[in-house]
């Protein structure tokens, strides 16, 4: 029977980086392509979901959301200060695989996303305690702007809009075999 011993890391290049995996308490990571330096990555215990992504296909943008639960006043009062410099930072998402004794044999980058917001709930009562959570929206591709459906220059679509409008009364007349020369009839 195969045991896999691997876990989810994200890094997030804002100012300061923030490292967050998905274990229990603190993990050294060694510096890679990705981290510039030996970092301490801050154990999520509570890292619920965390999605699965796909890789960007046909222009289809992506939108995802981590949410950190179960997180103190001090950590949601330093995700306040740092929400400015986490909007447009770079997010890299991996998996780091672990050796038989829980020490890391590699880490393995899958993708970049674009921070786009990171927000704090509203604290709730759960059995008696206090939950908190931090949730930060993830992108991949551009989805700030919408694309307007193809335009066609037909008369019915002008006049449509503008129904004394003659200018594409003669677009039917032309096809991939024609060609009209523009300016004064001679």
């Amino acid at each position: 029977m195969a045991f896999y011993r691997e876990s989810t890391i994200v890094y997030i290049a804002c100012d300061p980086p923030a490292i967050l995996w998905s274990g229990f308490g603190p993990l050294p990571v060694p510096a890679d392509a990705v981290i510039p330096s030996p970092s301490i990555a801050l154990g999520g215990a509570e890292l619920v979901s965390v999605p699965d992504f796909q890789q960007l296909i046909n222009g289809t943008a992506e939108r995802l959301d981590f949410t950190l639960s179960g997180v103190s006043e001090e950590t949601v009062r330093l995700a306040l200060e740092d929400a400015p410099s986490v909007r447009g930072a770079r997010v890299d998402i991996g998996t780091v695989h672990f050796d038989d004794d829980w020490q890391i044999e590699a880490i393995e980058w899958e993708n970049v996303f674009e921070a786009r917001s990171l927000s704090i709930s509203r604290p709730t009562m759960q059995n008696g305690q206090v939950t908190r959570s931090i949730t930060l929206t993830i992108v991949q591709g551009d989805t700030t702007r919408s694309r307007s459906k193809s335009a066609f220059f037909t008369d019915a679509d002008q006049r449509r809009k503008y129904p004394t409008d003659a200018i594409f009364s003669h677009v039917a007349g032309i096809n991939a075999g024609t060609s009209r020369r523009f300016g004064p009839s001679d």
